[in-house]
């Protein structure tokens, strides 16, 4: 029991993982556990893998509060159809060229992500995301060199050599083939999502491996000759992509334009003239340890900094840092919404951005804002990333009301009479994409600078909540199809209600729905109506909300027209309160409960078994 009680400190680590809502890495842990396990566990297999089973347990235990209600949004996300998720999961696949980027980096780092990603590594671009889940994959030749050292001397390490491997095969996604025969014989398999995720085991594995790597120096172990060899490899790829025969190739095989290609290969001869400058420094190194001229804490010390400054070099570009104004900003489009609104309070109106899906960032502004132009730009766009107040929160991939079928009713350019039945007042975007008439006909403000425009709905949009004209019951779940092709539908008069166990009320001509209070978790509605009514509220359809009356009274919630909420009041002035608590929740509250009070006793247990010993003795 003393030994297992050590399980509570990596089952703890791991639950942190967990609780931060990295899934997929808390995932990886399981396997490396267990290879682990398999590979170097001491003393009987048996106990091992015991022990491998109760830390998993302890550390899932810990993290409920987390993956309870987590599990409930996976299991009722498209990922349970591995076969609709395939393909975009696959999209986020490293490209084998990448792999060069992990030896020299960085490489194009002026030049717009987009392009280079759509361009030199194979990810058609969706909007103005870049294909390229990772900014930067670099670990570096002293890195590497010392990772191959360490697993050349140390064979009891050679396992982790085998799962950097088998990783890296994995984050070549649809380039390695593997990761797809995974996909269809792995239950869960989807939970891994993206394949390039898989690189960050790969780092994990070189790091450990490359710690050996210097034990293994301090030893007197390995010879100067590569490094001297690698140094002067990545001097000679410097000198020939300097030349303009290879800007012109660039450009003539990737199909790049001649400023792009010269980008390319400009900064890739530097980033390989820095790869040789510290190979260079760590075969002096290695030299003079082995000549006896350079004392043990001389040459780790050294060592470390040339590992620091070079890791540091290519990837603190990564880390993107900005003013705090580029975050926190009101952009000039809000505001126009503001001053015809009276305020930008959630749950009054509702706004679509119209983007193009080649749209980028141009230069002028790439090179005034830097890492932030991206985002700048997204802001002033009043993107969902960025304003999510504005948005029909269902139609993002990411979020538990997700449906496949919302792309049938919102798709990224709407009819504005669909548009105008979810409250969407306005739409924004590039003003050269919008110049279709459909968007354009009432416009409010346009932002020169960022080729960006606002326009009003023509038609006239919902409110946020009112009384049905005309509910219809169905019995069976909406073929969103069917819905856009009624007349009566789009011009506001019907409202679509799924239901077969409540009786809904006739048509209300008279009466009114007022919002009187909207957080992200409560809305309150006050309602007055002559007869019974159904007060539609144009907010997602999702597990997890309830709805009562001032009384108490709960009140079922029905889905209407596909995506919103709908419930029956009686006649009268009422208040209905919409309240959301996350699904199972409080399950997974009290088995991290559970989980905390296990490891609590095991420790206690294994303190008191030792001071027995002790005493004993």
């Amino acid at each position: 029991m003393g030994v297992r009680a050590w399980t509570v400190a990596p089952a703890a680590v791991w639950a942190t993982v967990f609780l931060q809502g990295d899934g997929q890495t808390g995932y990886y842990f399981g396997f490396i556990a267990l290879l682990w396990t398999v590979a170097r566990a001491p003393g009987a297999q048996r106990e091992a893998y015991l022990r491998l089973l109760l830390m998993g347990s302890l550390a899932a235990l810990l993290a409920s509060v987390q993956l309870v209600p987590a599990a409930v949004v996976f299991l009722s996300s498209h990922r349970m159809q591995p076969e609709l998720f395939q393909d975009e999961a696959l999209y986020w696949s490293t490209h084998p060229l990448r792999l060069l980027t992990v030896l020299a980096a960085p490489v194009g780092e002026n030049a717009n992500p987009v392009e280079v990603g759509r361009i030199f590594f194979g990810t058609p671009q969706r909007g103005s995301v870049g294909g390229m889940l990772a900014d930067s994959l670099y670990l570096g030749v002293p890195m590497m060199g010392l990772a191959l050292l360490g697993s050349w001397h140390r064979r009891d390490l050679r396992m982790l050599a085998l799962l950097g491997g088998f990783a890296l095969l994995l984050a070549l996604g649809q380039f390695g083939g593997l990761y797809t025969v995974l996909y269809h014989v792995v239950p869960l398999w989807s939970a891994f999502r993206y394949p390039e995720k898989w690189m960050g085991v790969v780092s994990f594995a070189a790091a450990i491996l490359a710690g050996a790597g210097i034990d293994a120096l301090r030893a007197g172990k390995g010879i100067p000759t590569p490094w001297l060899a690698m140094a002067i490899f990545c001097a000679g790829v410097w000198l020939g992509l300097r030349t303009g025969a290879a800007s012109a190739w660039t450009a003539v095989h990737f199909g790049a334009s001649e400023s792009l290609a010269g980008e390319m290969t400009g900064s890739a001869a530097l980033a390989f003239l820095y790869s040789a400058g510290a190979s260079l420094g760590v075969w002096m190194l290695v030299l003079g340890a082995r000549n006896g001229q350079l004392h043990e804490m001389v040459l780790l010390s050294a060592l470390v900094a040339i590992l620091t400054l070079d890791l540091g070099r290519a990837n603190f570009s990564a880390y993107r840092t900005g003013p705090l104004e580029a975050a926190i900003f009101i952009p000039p489009l809000a505001q126009a919404i503001a001053t015809r609104e009276g305020g930008l309070a959630p749950g009054h109106f509702r706004l679509i951005p119209i983007r193009e899906s080649k749209q980028m960032v141009r230069k002028s502004l790439q090179r005034l804002l830097g890492q932030e132009a991206e985002s700048v730009v997204r802001r002033q766009a009043l993107d969902v990333e960025h304003n999510a107040q504005f948005h029909l929160e269902t139609t993002h991939v990411s979020l538990p009301g997700y449906n496949r079928a919302l792309l049938t009713l919102l798709p990224e350019k709407p009819k504005i009479e669909v548009a105008a039945r979810f409250n969407v007042t306005y739409f924004t975007g590039s003003r050269l994409y919008l110049r279709d008439s459909r968007y354009t006909t009432v416009p409010v403000v346009g932002l020169s600078d960022y080729d960006l425009a606002l326009y009003q709905n023509p038609a006239p949009a919902k409110p946020r909540a009112y009384l049905s004209l005309k509910p219809e019951r169905v019995d069976s779940p909406v073929d969103p199809a069917a819905l856009l092709a009624r007349p009566d539908f789009l011009n506001g008069e019907v409202d679509v209600i799924e239901t077969s166990g409540v009786t809904l009320p006739g048509p209300v001509r008279t009466g009114k729905a007022v919002i009187e209070g909207y957080a992200p978790e409560e809305v309150r509605v006050r309602v007055e109506t002559p007869q019974p009514a159904v007060l539609i509220l144009l907010d997602s359809f999702d597990r997890g909300w309830t709805a009562r009356l001032e009384s108490g009274v709960e009140v079922p919630i029905l889905r209407a027209n596909v995506l919103v909420r709908a419930v029956v009041v009686p006649a009268g002035v009422h208040t209905a309160t919409f309240r959301y608590e996350t699904p199972l929740l409080r399950a997974g509250t009290a088995a991290s409960l559970v989980g905390m009070l296990i490891c609590l006793g095991m420790i206690a247990h294994a303190s008191w078994r030792r001071r027995s010993n002790l005493a004993a003795a």
